[in-house]
């Protein structure tokens, strides 16, 4: 194991302040810092290098899971990403926008290990060689079933979940509203608060009529709703469950009295796809699993998930050096 350094109190409870506020829960605050204020207070240094054998395996997700399960178990957390790849620099940007742990917010060219706490390097696929150094550890991500080499390794897209196991999960596969409309090709009518970049969870096809007594679109959250643009009273209806994203389709112009409902509301990005419905439901159902790791209910999501697949014993090897 490597120096053991004191984590400053201060650290703990400021994560947990920004945390608590940034939901708007400061009047449970006492009681979170108490707790935080009483967890172990030490930590290792060390650098964990996160690889793939494959692409697309799912390293920078695990990355920031590890790096997030870190720093709520109290420790001091660098997070950073090895230059390479048509994404490294977006994934740089994001690690900068985490508040559990600092990043340099650009690629880096090389490993350096860690300083004070704990260094986690996104290095995809070239984690077995920038894993090469005294006390760094390797913690290998591979499709499921596929096998793999390295100090810990970790099966992604997994049946269930498991010890060192992720599970196929819908919102870490979810695209953004930015990802459906240049999927489907459709005109931004109106954009809702939000903006573009949250996470459409379901697609959700407009049914033939809409039955009040069994509402079909409130059983879904995290939705885009897809339906014809002539079908006003479907559109209606979608609107009342509070959809991300309504995207109208056959190119049609959508009724003024619809526009003016998504405009007062702001809470729904409208859009108007050119294509056919199915057309369009074809074009958009792909974005599934393909996009980029991103935002702040992703990075919720895989903290929950990498808390049951990476257990204390785990974390304990990982930091052994």
């Amino acid at each position: 194991m490597g120096p053991v350094t004191v984590l400053e109190r201060p650290v703990i409870v400021s994560l947990i302040e920004r945390r608590v506020t940034r939901c708007g829960l400061w009047h449970t605050a006492p009681s979170l810092i108490e707790f935080a204020g009483s967890a172990a207070e030490v930590s290792v240094m060390a650098t964990i290098v996160v690889g793939s054998a494959e692409q697309a395996a799912g390293a920078t997700t695990v990355a920031v899971g590890l790096a997030h399960r870190l720093a709520y178990t109290g420790h001091n957390v660098r997070l950073e990403r090895l230059a390479g790849g048509d994404r490294a620099a977006a994934d740089a940007a994001l690690f900068a926008t985490l508040d559990f742990a600092t990043s340099s917010g650009t690629p880096i060219n090389e490993v350096s290990d860690a300083g004070d706490g704990v260094t986690v390097i996104d290095a995809s696929t070239a984690g077995a060689s920038a894993a090469q150094g005294a006390g760094r550890r390797l913690l290998m991500v591979t499709a499921a079933g596929a096998g793999g080499s390295g100090d810990t390794v970790l099966s992604n897209h997994a049946d269930a979940a498991a010890a060192l196991s992720l599970p196929e999960d819908r919102l870490l596969a979810a695209p953004t509203v930015e990802i459906l409309i240049e999927a489907s090709g459709a005109e931004v009518l109106a954009r809702s608060v939000e903006g573009e970049s949250v996470l459409c969870e379901h697609i959700v096809v407009g049914p033939i009529f809409e039955d009040s007594d069994e509402p079909h679109f409130d059983r879904f959250a995290r939705k885009a709703i897809v339906t014809r643009a002539e079908k006003v009273d479907i559109a209606l209806a979608a609107l009342m469950s509070d959809p991300r994203c309504l995207i109208l389709t056959g190119g049609h112009d959508p009724s003024p009295y619809l526009l003016d409902r998504v405009a007062a509301g702001r809470t729904t990005t409208l859009l108007l796809a050119p294509d056919d419905t199915a057309t369009t439901v074809h074009s958009i159902e792909g974005t599934f699993g393909a996009a980029a790791f991103s935002g702040e209910e992703k990075v919720e999501r895989i903290g929950e998930l990498m808390a049951e697949a990476i257990d204390d014993a785990t974390i304990d090897a990982l930091l052994a050096g």
